[in-house]
């Protein structure tokens, strides 16, 4: 995957137009494009439900239900 404005293939999120992977960098490089950014997290976000999970994944955020842990027990 490649930034929509510049194509680097870091630290991508789908927050450009329609959706498309977008670099931090770009996303906040205009006060425009930081506007469109926060828009397109917002609907993301709210999207979700009363609960949001944000991973570190290149999908944004997603409603907790979505979550799954896995849960290791430990004999004491």
């Amino acid at each position: 995957m490649k930034c929509y404005y510049c194509e680097a293939t870091h630290d991508l999120r789908p927050y450009g137009p329609d959706y498309s992977m977008v670099c931090f960098d770009c996303a906040t490089s205009t006060p425009e494009r930081e506007a469109e950014s926060a828009a397109k997290f917002a609907v993301q976000l709210n999207g979700c439900g009363p609960v949001a999970v944000l991973d570190g994944t290149l999908t944004g955020p997603y409603p907790l239900e979505h979550y799954r842990r896995r849960v290791t027990r430990v004999k004491c």
